[in-house]
């Protein structure tokens, strides 16, 4: 019985390949996604932490200033990472988009691979069928003479 190749498998690699390093790229955004909330989280318990020290403790006015200042660049930075995350999740979905689209085109080559298959198998049962009657043909024709 002959062997089953598949015709499209090297191109089967490569769209699993791809597929992985989408799922990759995909693991490498939530931990920056992860770690850009966790730097926010951070920064927003600072501020808190900071208008409360201003609120409860009786300041000098050039220590307010600059407190409230600081106050006020920590505000700029968790909006940057903000920023950052929406870019982050935008970056995400695009590649979730892009993750589906590989997983159709692969599941597009399974089937045909599937079916290939099917076809094979039939080919080689009627070759198979097609040499017993040959030989159940001969054994007939020298068994009649």
């Amino acid at each position: 019985m002959a062997k089953f190749k598949f015709k499209y498998e090297s191109i089967m690699k490569v769209k699993l390949m791809y597929e992985k390093k989408i799922q990759e790229e995909i693991s490498r955004i939530n931990k920056d996604i992860d770690d850009l909330l966790f730097e926010a989280k951070h920064l927003r318990n600072e501020s808190k932490r900071v208008s409360l020290q201003m609120t409860e403790k009786s300041i000098k006015a050039a220590d307010f200033h600059s407190t409230k200042m600081y106050c006020t660049h920590l505000q700029h930075q968790i909006d940057l990472l903000e920023r950052k995350i929406e870019s982050c999740l935008k970056r995400k979905e695009e590649k979730q988009k892009e993750l589906v689209e590989r997983k159709k085109e692969i599941k597009s080559l399974e089937i045909i691979k599937e079916n290939d298959y099917q076809n094979f198998l039939i080919e080689e049962r009627s070759s198979e069928l097609k040499s017993l009657n040959e030989v159940a043909l001969r054994n007939f024709n020298g068994s009649n003479s």
